[in-house]
């Protein structure tokens, strides 16, 4: 049973949450335990951590094992994650100030997470926040009041999860300097400053990745850097097999050597130095998941076979060659060469 939480402190609720688990808080990872190790030390000493790492390699697993450790936590009922009778917040000041009830809710696990997805359409309103229609008709464009807070404000006594930072622009990464330094963030047009006690998960793709932008300075040394890499063959063929166990129960289990076959494919594309966009663990699980389905509907042809067709399909849409590649505007045939090879 979860407890709850009393003082609304994120960081002492990490610290005991740390405390009591251990590595087994990640447990649900598989990876080094010295990666494990240094994820914890940098959430136990509060600070803020970005997780490095290719597609798929577990990242965002991670914050979520973090978050739903959290103990539940009574918060009153407004946007800004104010404890009860605390009236920090411009619109718990403004019900008691009607003498209106103020209601509160408990909040825990996965919802003391604020995820935010980092893209180059992201708006600074959607970080900080934006008027709200009716209140800024009844109160005035300028009143705090009419401010309808954006996902760092409602990251108040929680984990914030900053998911692909580098895909954020330059000025947005900005914003979040102050928030990072001070625990507090100034919105522009009013006079208020408001408090954030959180703590940031980031994670980014490394910089060879289409489309990320470069981390600033100033940003990245605000931040604690652990590197994950691709997981071991033995790992990744015990994330498929236990994946599809879990979501296709209906199907005949595949061969071990179905899913060891997958991962030494996709193993052997990430060495390749004619890929530039090597296939990720979720696109291996993608194939081996094909490759189940596959099976079901034309078991005549056998595993082999099925294995080939699944790994066309997962991976066709999901590698980039290099450009120094002779094939590089025909990916296609290239991986169809690749698989008829025999490597997979």
């Amino acid at each position: 049973m979860t407890t709850e939480a009393a003082a609304g402190d994120i960081r002492a609720d990490l610290r005991a949450v740390i405390t009591g688990s251990g590595l087994s808080l990640l447990g649900d990872w598989l990876g080094p335990e010295q990666v494990k190790r240094d994820v914890l030390a940098v959430l136990y000493a509060g600070r803020h951590l970005l997780l490095e790492g290719p597609v798929g390699s577990g990242k965002t697993l991670l914050a979520s094992a973090i978050a739903r450790a959290l103990p539940a936590i009574r918060l009153a009922g407004c946007d800004f994650g104010c404890l009860p009778g605390e009236q920090a917040c411009p619109q718990c000041a403004h019900r008691a100030a009607l003498g209106e009830p103020l209601s509160e809710r408990v909040v825990g696990g996965f919802d003391r997470l604020v995820r935010v997805q980092g893209s180059p359409d992201l708006l600074p309103e959607d970080l900080v926040g934006d008027l709200d229609p009716a209140a800024a008709l009844r109160f005035g464009a300028l009143d705090v009041r009419a401010l309808r807070p954006g996902r760092l404000l409602r990251a108040h006594r929680r984990i914030l999860f900053l998911d692909e930072v580098n895909r954020m622009s330059e000025r947005l990464q900005n914003l979040l300097l102050e928030l990072l330094e001070e625990r507090a963030m100034t919105v522009g047009g009013y006079d208020t400053r408001f408090g954030v006690d959180t703590v940031v998960v980031a994670t980014m793709n490394p910089a060879e990745y289409v489309g990320v932008e470069r981390l600033s300075e100033a940003l990245a040394d605000r931040f604690e850097r652990v590197r994950l890499e691709y997981p071991t063959p033995a790992d990744e063929v015990r994330i498929l097999r236990s994946r599809v166990d879990l979501t296709m129960p209906h199907l005949d289990p595949a061969p071990a050597e179905v899913a060891q076959s997958v991962v030494e494919f996709a193993n052997g594309l990430r060495a390749d130095a004619e890929v530039r966009t090597p296939p990720s663990v979720r696109a291996s699980l993608a194939a081996y998941e094909l490759a189940v389905t596959v099976h079901a509907l034309s078991p005549a042809e056998g595993w082999p076979a099925a294995v080939r067709s699944a790994v066309r399909l997962a991976f066709r849409g999901r590698i980039a060659l290099a450009h120094t590649s002779p094939d590089v505007g025909r990916p296609d045939a290239w991986l169809d060469a690749r698989l008829g090879a025999g490597r997979a």
